[in-house]
């Protein structure tokens, strides 16, 4: 699955924000016109962004062309013994592997940014190399369903500091978008893209 020739020029971090952040956040913009999405579970949202991912955002034809692979996995794990899987796979053309993981906030709940953070189903897992063992990025997909949406992104921002974490800034390029690289067990650093997305009017 090779990329056409005009990708090459991209550096790894060009081309996670044209080819991975840019189209997941046009795909968000269609899904949040939707008046249910409010409502919507983690998987039914994730499953509507990545229909929009590959059917009418700036990499659908690349998709459709097969230069970009993008895998959804819509079931979370329901048995001890099951393999985790991240909810979005990109294959960048095998130059760059990217794997996403989605999880929900909703403020009148107790696990409003608990599950993000979460050692055992949030960041924690591509932390400790369940995900994206071998990789050098990794993505966190946050669907805010109700509450102060500034405030619950900087509540997760202030927890990922308390993480193995080396640093932490905005990425400029694309709104409610943050960056954070981290030292996993093993010494090896890991840069997680954190990408916000609103759900509630």
């Amino acid at each position: 699955m090779p990329l056409p020739s005009w990708m090459y020029k991209f550096d790894t971090e060009g081309a996670i924000l044209d080819l991975v952040l840019k189209p997941l956040t046009e795909s968000y913009e269609i899904v949040r016109k939707d008046d249910h999405a409010v409502d919507y579970e983690e998987n039914t949202i994730t499953e509507r962004l990545v229909w929009y991912l590959k059917t009418q955002t700036s990499i659908s034809a690349l998709y459709q062309r097969r230069s970009i692979d993008i895998v959804l996995r819509p079931k979370e794990q329901v048995a001890i013994d099951e393999k985790y899987e991240p909810d979005i796979k990109f294959n960048l053309g095998h130059r760059l592997f990217l794997h996403i993981e989605a999880k929900r906030m909703y403020a009148k709940q107790k696990w409003s940014t608990s599950d993000y953070l979460s050692n055992d189903d949030g960041i924690g897992r591509i932390l400790s190399g369940k995900y994206s063992r071998h990789d050098k990025h990794a993505g966190m997909l946050g669907y805010i369903q109700n509450g102060d949406f500034r405030r619950i992104i900087e509540n997760v921002r202030q927890g990922i500091l308390e993480t193995s974490c080396k640093k932490v800034q905005d990425v400029t390029d694309i709104d409610n978008c943050t960056l954070s690289v981290h030292t996993r067990i093993g010494n090896d650093d890991i840069t997680i893209y954190h990408l916000f997305f609103y759900f509630a009017g």
